[in-house]
């Protein structure tokens, strides 16, 4: 019989380990936490208390005293520990096997076409808390692909969404191959594609053609639903006579998307790499009536602009740059600003991004806000509460309070400390990570080999086999070539 190299077998071994960490341990619908602290972002801390799930649900939140543990819950005793509401990374491109597509125009892509479940950047999410990413791609776009809000756990893309369809992904920042004008041009081209298409539709059904009809039952597109039936277009921007005669599924699957943008059905998450370009955004937004659904996902130095996006009341996801230097040409003076508080000051809802997925996650942007002399609940806000705002989400996650999505991260001390780490990771009420079974962390901090991916003495010297150097290697050693020096 075959045998897989050893390297072969080893990796497969290690993806196995990821996924027995990605799976819940088995429990009853009923959870309960007993925290020494818990920090629910929706009023003062809660000292020694519970938190009491049901059915993927928070049902009740209070101090011992105050909350009765049902007879069948399964009780996770914390006494030592901190409770916190999960993490809510409002903006991120990894966890997708490809992060930008080369098109202008992507609208009819969906990510979740790409996400990897069991792609090392879930595993690292749960490490540090985060337990809800909202996966957009990368800004090297014009318009991208349609995104989705996940959470890091599940075997399969199903299990891990929360939020299908959550927002498109445009930029007014120059592609690679393009300039800023051509890039602006190319984004107005989109929507005046849109308009184009549906006035041709609403002339076609004037005339009696029923070519798109034809062509949409030819593609097996459903008239028995919603969609199957014409509806006056709304929207704040412009709007067309005539599309109460459409039915929604004759539209240009390529261009769907855009008209629920126009009609304010749909965020966009609009990339700014510069304040210059904040204008041009703003304007196209104003344009396409889709102001009041866009946020900006910002390039550092675009708190130059903060006056006119907090005049236009968007919000902000802030670059994971959060300290801008500037040096001046003349002195070489150097200038440092602190760009969340001039979004602070100025009134702009802004969340954080994690600077990378390892232990510069959003705790370490929080901490490093609060380093910066910003209020420790302001901190906590722009990883919690914030986000889920600007995602559409405050009710579900972000938040521990009776109705909320169950997503708790127990930490051993204070979440913003980094001689804290988080212990416990629950995710709609079920325990899905666990410090002390993290078989891929042990083997990093303590040197523990994983069970099963150790090499046998044979297999040990395959797999150093032709690994050292040859006999003419061991005959040049010593020789003082021209190309060495």
């Amino acid at each position: 019989m075959k045998r897989f190299p050893k390297k072969a077998t080893l990796a497969l071994s290690l993806l196995c380990s990821a996924l027995t960490l990605a799976l819940p341990a088995e429990a009853g619908e009923k959870q309960a936490i007993k925290a020494g602290t818990i920090i629910t972002m929706d009023g003062d801390p809660i000292v020694d208390g519970v938190i009491l799930m049901d059915s993927g649900r928070i049902v009740a939140v209070g101090a011992s005293a105050d909350v009765e543990i049902p007879w069948d819950a399964e009780v996770t005793e914390a006494p030592d520990m901190v409770a916190v509401p999960g993490f809510v990374e409002a903006h991120s491109n990894n966890g997708m096997d490809r992060t930008n597509e080369t098109i202008d125009m992507g609208a009819f892509f969906d990510v979740q076409d790409s996400v990897n479940p069991v792609a090392f950047y879930f595993e690292d999410s749960l490490r540090y808390g985060i337990t809800t990413i909202n996966i957009q791609q990368g800004n090297q776009c014009v318009v991208a692909a349609q995104g989705a809000i996940v959470k890091p756990f599940g075997a399969t893309v199903a299990q891990q969404l929360v939020r299908p369809h959550a927002g498109l992904k445009m930029s007014v920042t120059a592609k690679r191959g393009k300039s800023r004008a051509t890039q602006a041009a190319a984004l107005r081209k989109a929507f005046g594609d849109l308009r184009s298409h549906l006035e041709k539709l609403v002339d076609e059904h004037k005339k009696g053609d029923d070519r798109a009809r034809r062509e949409a039952l030819a593609q097996g597109r459903d008239y028995d639903g919603e969609d199957g039936k014409g509806r006056a277009m709304t929207g704040k921007g412009w709007t067309l006579e005539g599309m109460e005669n459409i039915p929604r599924v004759e539209i240009d699957e390529k261009l769907a998307p855009l008209l629920k943008v126009v009609e304010g059905r749909m965020a966009v998450y609009m990339y700014c790499g510069s304040p210059a370009e904040v204008h041009t955004a703003l304007n196209i937004a104003r344009e396409n009536g889709f102001l009041h659904r866009m946020i900006f996902v910002l390039g550092s130095g675009c708190f130059k602009a903060a006056d006119e996006i907090a005049a236009a009341k968007v919000p902000v996801i802030l670059s994971r740059t959060l300290v801008h230097t500037e040096r001046d040409p003349i002195t070489s003076e150097e200038t440092l600003t602190f760009e969340a508080k001039v979004f602070q000051d100025k009134g702009v809802a802004f969340a954080l991004t994690s600077n990378n997925s390892g232990l510069e996650s959003l705790w370490y942007q929080a901490a490093l806000c609060v380093g910066q002399g910003m209020a420790r609940k302001d901190a906590l806000a722009s990883i919690t509460t914030s986000p889920a705002k600007i995602l559409g989400l405050e009710n579900r996650v972000g938040v521990l309070k009776p109705g909320a999505d169950a997503n708790v991260v127990l930490y051993t001390g204070d979440p913003l400390s980094v001689t804290s780490h988080v212990n416990l990771v629950f995710i709609d009420g079920q325990p899905v990570y666990d410090r002390s079974k993290d078989v891929r962390l042990q083997h990093l901090m303590d040197g523990e080999q994983p069970k099963g991916t150790a090499p046998s003495d044979e297999e040990e010297g395959e797999m150093h086999a032709g690994e050292g150097p040859s006999d003419d290697d061991k005959k040049g050693e010593g020789s003082d070539s021209k190309g060495d020096k």
